[in-house]
């Protein structure tokens, strides 16, 4: 018999990330198919006209079950074994307690949700339920940062001490966050969770020990009205949409040989069926607006339950893509770094240079990046054949499958951040997931059964 699926947003990276692969119309190297074990049995969005042209395009039948009808009705109808949740983010919590209610499995894209708030209804739910959560973590997977944990795990650096951290987004991915609906913290969590959630993970994931405290600076620099590049600033009278497109440095770099400027929304192209979206983008948003409340520029030191501190930093407008990660033992230092094209319009786009170990008292060495192919730098791949197949032998010991509680962990280190830039003080985890907060980094199995 076949797992039967069903899927909470018809997003891209819902289709990209699990619908195609399930559905066994991936292209091109390191795609994977699991139609021979696979059923999807239903799409719950608010875009009834996006699932229809999904069907069309891919010429399948899968039923539609819109939003207003509730999540209890879809669920009933649908009767999946495993539930998707790939939706905007502010719809995650919800999705995710409806299919623990029913005991079934959950699989949610991260983060998994926007707040500690909802996390701790999400913990609830779980506990009281024989289904289980997995969140869906694929930084975890990179080739170069599996690397990196062995190495730690190898005793090489010895005792950790600290580490740091700087994440850039370049000018066509940092922005693309600030004309969809990730701009608004009440949809999103605001990017230290959105895309913070990625960083924290891998940090706790490394250190082997879970977060205590989070202390950080921030600021919107580059958008909303104030934003460093309006145009508006330099204009004598107010300007139309249009006008201000025109004349942004970010459209003209890389949407003005493309488009006009009163063409409709940007997209950044990862929708290569290119679907539309008429109920959940109605306007054609920019970079400019007044609605955006959130930050694109952190700064942030991060304390660890075994002493570990990090430097953090992640920036949302910056001529290059990429990290660079350096981490100190009392025996050896650890540099490694990545750069990326999120336009995949370069050769090479996704360049890991070798992890380079520098020990206190002899020479350095290097370990190669194997190439892996696929979305991600590789990492898609092996989390859908962990999600879909079981975790591999690799996986299990590298400890990639992330519970709810990694994916907690790394909402709170995102929502600490935020409320310490606006309150200028420390938050610990401890204040944001109560008695949720454990000293131990995953109390719960990648199935969600105590350890």
């Amino acid at each position: 018999m076949k797992t039967r699926y069903a899927i909470c947003g018809l997003s891209v990276r819902g289709i990209n990330h699990f619908l195609l692969p399930l559905l066994g119309r991936t292209e091109g190297p390191g795609g994977n198919d699991f139609s021979a074990a696979s059923e999807v049995v239903g799409i719950f969005d608010i875009d009834r006209e996006r699932v229809e042209a999904f069907n069309h395009q891919l010429h399948l039948n899968i039923p539609f079950y819109p939003a207003a009808d509730g999540l209890p009705a879809f669920l009933d109808h649908a009767r999946p074994d495993v539930l998707l949740v790939a939706g905007p983010d502010f719809t995650h919590a919800d999705a995710i307690v409806a299919g623990l209610e029913r005991g079934l499995r959950v699989i949610a894209e991260k983060p998994v949700v926007i707040s500690c708030t909802e996390m701790q209804r999400v913990f609830a739910a779980e506990a009281d339920s024989s289904g289980c959560l997995t969140v869906a973590h694929n930084a975890r997977y990179n080739a170069q940062l599996g690397i990196v944990r062995d190495v730690i795990r190898s005793g090489v650096l010895g005792r950790l001490t600290n580490i740091e951290y700087v994440y850039n987004l370049d000018t066509f991915h940092g922005p693309s966050y600030f004309y969809r609906w990730n701009r608004q913290r009440a949809l999103s969590g605001g990017l230290s969770i959105h895309k913070g959630v990625h960083h924290f993970d891998v940090l706790h994931w490394l250190i082997g020990s879970p977060p205590e405290r989070v202390f950080g600076f921030g600021a919107l620099n580059h958008f909303g009205p104030r934003g460093e590049h309006n145009p508006q600033h330099q204009a004598d009278r107010p300007l139309t949409h249009a006008e201000t497109r025109a004349a942004c440095p970010y459209f003209q770099k890389h949407y003005a040989a493309k488009r006009r400027p009163n063409e409709g929304r940007l997209t950044p192209g990862w929708d290569t069926l290119r679907l539309p979206y008429p109920a959940q983008y109605p306007g054609d948003a920019y970079l400019y607006d007044s609605e955006i409340d959130i930050e694109d520029t952190y700064s942030a030191v991060l304390q660890y339950r075994n002493g570990v501190s990090v430097s953090y930093s992640c920036n949302f407008s910056t001529p290059i893509e990429g990290y660079t990660l350096a981490i100190n033992g009392t025996k050896a230092r650890l540099e490694a770094s990545r750069i990326i094209d999120p336009t995949g319009q370069s050769s090479g786009s996704d360049q890991s240079s070798p992890v380079r170990v520098i020990p206190l008292f002899g020479p350095p060495r290097t370990l190669d990046v194997p190439p892996l192919a696929g979305g991600h730098g590789g990492a898609d791949p092996l989390i859908q054949r962990d999600l879909f197949d079981g975790p591999s032998e690799e996986s299990l010991r590298l400890d990639r499958p992330a519970t709810s509680y990694d994916g907690a962990l790394a909402v709170a280190c995102g929502e600490a951040l935020w409320r310490s830039i606006h309150e200028l003080r420390p938050y610990t985890m401890q204040e944001l997931l109560g008695s949720w907060y454990r000293a131990s980094p995953s109390p719960m199995s990648p199935l969600g059964s105590p350890q």
